[in-house]
């Protein structure tokens, strides 16, 4: 039982570091293409809002998700380990 819960303890921390990697590659890809933008001399709001708020708000949501996630795993994790302790 002991290795089994070892086992699901290790996956679910693999899993968290997954998340936390989607989390980071998502805010460096909005912090990329913020700057792609400004490169190419788009900085008046009419034109910059419609190409900037799409890809914000998806890379947000996808942080927030994965974040939010990662955390119900750590949870189920302790509880895990809470259990093993017993």
């Amino acid at each position: 039982m002991q290795e089994k819960s070892k086992t699901q303890i290790r996956v679910l921390f693999a899993a968290r570091v997954c998340l936390w990697i989607v989390a980071l590659v998502s805010t460096v890809y909005w912090i990329y293409y913020s700057a792609q933008l400004h490169s190419q001399g788009i900085f008046a709001p009419e034109e910059y809002a419609p190409l900037f708020r799409p890809v914000f708000y998806t890379c947000l949501a996808i942080s927030i998700v994965a974040v939010c996630i990662s955390f119900v795993l750590h949870a189920i994790s302790k509880k895990i380990k809470e259990s093993i302790k017993e």
